[in-house]
């Protein structure tokens, strides 16, 4: 693209193209931009709204990508809607598109507020929480053998390292029964939402993407341990019973969530 010598310079030129991307179509500053730009067979006008409406389908199509279930239950239409004003208060900062929907879910709960569609926010939430796993620093599990060589007098105070994927969310609504209804394979019939709550932990290891639907004890429990916590102490705020913690602990180490055994490790980054 070409402009007119009166640019003042290539910064300035730049931050008038990018602001002319974003803008709504009628606004004056994009208008004035493309009046700047130099005809050559096509106008300014024209040359400025291919450039708008790819830099529009590429945000889309990224969106739409990370937030697949809540597309697919409010429609392609309304979907499209919200990505439009989603991008017109958080426009792409990142040469990276996996970042777009970073702020999504924190926009859409002021924006489904009364519509009845509030669920979507967690849904939006543990979607995510799946893109986060998908990039988070891969450390390797170790085996439950570990625990096994803590002397039975220290377990208690003994301390978890957690997988830096994992990612824990709560819900008043049946999020995991969502998000399993509505992926590719499946026929998208719509969750009875008075069925309740659901807690879910989310990771990504060896075999690609998993999503765990645990107790909210179990979720309480491994949120202490994530954050921290002993086993001792985490049991005890969580209220998980000494006859759960068996099972918990075999699952944690079966799913490979556990990266280490004792005090946490300050070079596994969360």
């Amino acid at each position: 693209m070409n402009s007119r010598p009166e640019a003042t310079s290539l910064h300035d030129t730049l931050r008038a193209f990018a602001a002319a991307l974003r803008a709504p179509p009628a606004d004056d500053a994009a208008a004035t931009f493309a009046q700047s730009i130099v005809a050559d067979g096509l106008s300014g006008d024209a040359r400025l709204r291919v450039y708008r409406n790819n830099a529009r389908a590429v945000f889309e199509d990224a969106l739409q990508r990370t937030y697949f279930v809540v597309r697919r239950r409010v429609g392609d239409e309304f979907f499209a809607q919200l990505a439009r004003e989603y991008r017109v208060m958080h426009p792409s900062r990142c040469g990276d598109l996996h970042w777009i929907g970073a702020h999504f879910p924190a926009w859409l709960g002021p924006r489904l507020e009364g519509t009845g569609y509030e669920w979507l926010v967690d849904v939006a939430q543990l979607e995510w929480a799946c893109e986060e796993a998908l990039v988070a620093t891969d450390v390797l599990p170790v085996d439950v053998a570990e625990l096994g060589k803590v002397p039975a007098d220290r377990l208690d105070g003994t301390s978890l390292v957690l997988s830096p994927s994992l990612r824990l969310i709560r819900s008043n609504y049946p999020i995991w029964s969502v998000w399993q209804q509505n992926q590719p394979s499946q026929s998208g019939n719509a969750i009875d939402l008075s069925q309740g709550g659901e807690c879910v932990a989310v990771t990504c290891g060896s075999e690609g993407l998993a999503l765990h639907r645990v107790a909210p004890a179990e979720h309480a429990f491994v949120s202490h341990l994530a954050a921290g916590a002993s086993l001792g102490t985490a049991a005890e705020a969580s209220g998980l019973g000494i006859e759960q913690l068996p099972n918990t602990l075999r699952w944690l180490f079966g799913a490979g969530l556990v990266v280490g055994v004792g005090a946490p490790n300050p070079e596994v980054t969360r």
